[in-house]
């Protein structure tokens, strides 16, 4: 009996604890999304295609989280710095035309993925070719308030 009354305290000290620590996120969820609902997918992925076309590593860099992955069906690569050294100083010099069309997106309190199509023209030592691919791209509001790529999942057909 003693063991059931303690469970039982126990159980509801911990909802009653959970259910006034949620409310205080409510709040903060619900002001977080006043804030998010001001940043759209389009206009970070336009930032992106922008930096991209004007071939401005600094940029590109900049929109990167710290901690970020980029996935190919071949590859991965995992953080900002080795992100830079071994896709993007290699891929920018060959790449031009970056366009992309929207599939789907989503945006939550922190988060926002975007999903769709891209094409570009990939001039290389074989020549130039077009590609086209289908890429999915997950930001994530950083703790100053600034939004980073934090994956970065990129299919080529």
């Amino acid at each position: 009996m003693k063991k059931n009354l303690l469970f039982v305290t126990i159980f509801f000290l911990t909802l009653a604890i959970t259910f006034s620590s949620c409310k205080g996120r409510e709040k903060e969820s619900f002001s977080e999304k006043a804030s998010c609902s001001l940043v759209k997918a389009d206009s970070l992925l336009g930032l992106w295609n922008n930096a991209w076309n004007a071939k401005n590593m600094e940029t590109l860099k900049g929109m990167i989280a710290e901690k970020a992955v980029v996935i190919e069906k071949e590859w991965k690569i995992e953080g900002r710095d080795s992100i830079m050294v071994n896709w993007i100083s290699k891929e920018l010099p060959e790449v031009s035309n970056l366009t992309t069309t929207l599939i789907t997106q989503c945006s939550c309190c922190c988060c926002i993925s975007y999903t769709g199509y891209y094409s570009l023209n990939n001039t290389n030592k074989e020549g130039p070719k077009k590609e086209k691919g289908n890429f999915t791209f997950i930001w994530r509001m950083q703790e100053d308030k600034s939004w980073k790529l934090v994956l970065m999942h990129i299919s080529v057909f």
